[in-house]
C-alpha cells in the first residue's frame, strides 16, 4: 500500500469529522486509541500552549485508561477467587489486623449457622469462641496453629467438630495484615 495514499485517506478522514488534529492516546507505547480535536468555537487557532495542554489531557487518559482496566483485571480475579471460596468443602474465615472479619464463605456460614452478610466486616468476636480465640492468639503471637481439633456450638445447643488450621496474612515484608483459617467437619 502506497503510503501517500494511506496518509491522504487519514487526512480526508480527519476533514470529514471535522477534526483539526489528532492526539494518539499511547499506553506503555502502544497506541490505545486517539483524541480527535476539532476547530476552536471562537475559531482561533491552536497555540503551542493549547497543544501542551490537550497532550498532559491525553496523558492522563491513557492512565485512566490503564486504571480501568487494572480495576476489571482486580474485579474478575476476586470474582475467581470468591468462586472457588464458594465451592469448597471447607470454611474459610479471614480476619484483618485489627480483628475484622474480611472473608466468610458459605462453608463457613452452613458449619457456623452464621450469615455472612452480618459477619464480614464486625468483629471476629461474633465468631464461635473457639474460632474467635485461635485467630486472636494467631493476630497477637504471629503463631499459626495447624491441626488443632475444637467444637463450633450453635443457638439449639448442637455441637459441630472441627479441625481447623490457623496462619498468619503476612506482606513482602512480613508485617502481620491478617489472619485466616481453614476448618472442616470432623
Amino acid at each position: 500500500v502506497n503510503p501517500d495514499l494511506e496518509t491522504r485517506d487519514v487526512l480526508e478522514d480527519l476533514r470529514r469529522l471535522g477534526g483539526e488534529f489528532v492526539l494518539p492516546i499511547l499506553e506503555d507505547g502502544q497506541l490505545t486509541g486517539f483524541l480527535l480535536v476539532g476547530s476552536k468555537l471562537s475559531g482561533d487557532p491552536y497555540f503551542s500552549e493549547d497543544i501542551d495542554l490537550l497532550t498532559t489531557l491525553v496523558s492522563q487518559a491513557a492512565i485512566a485508561i490503564k486504571n480501568a482496566q487494572l480495576y476489571s483485571q482486580v474485579v474478575l480475579v476476586n470474582e475467581y477467587i470468591e468462586n472457588i471460596l464458594a465451592t469448597i468443602e471447607s470454611g474459610v474465615i479471614a480476619v484483618s489486623a485489627d480483628g475484622t472479619v474480611t472473608l466468610f464463605n458459605s462453608a463457613a456460614e452452613r458449619m457456623t449457622r452464621l450469615d455472612a452478610k452480618d459477619i464480614k466486616g464486625s468483629s471476629l468476636q461474633k465468631l464461635p469462641i473457639s474460632l474467635a480465640a485461635s485467630l486472636q492468639a494467631t493476630l497477637t503471637d504471629g503463631q499459626p496453629r495447624p491441626h488443632v481439633e475444637t467444637i463450633l456450638p450453635d443457638e439449639a445447643g448442637r455441637l459441630t467438630p472441627v479441625i481447623c488450621s490457623i496462619s498468619t496474612l503476612k506482606d513482602r515484608s512480613g508485617t502481620i495484615l491478617g489472619a485466616v483459617t481453614v476448618f472442616s467437619d470432623l
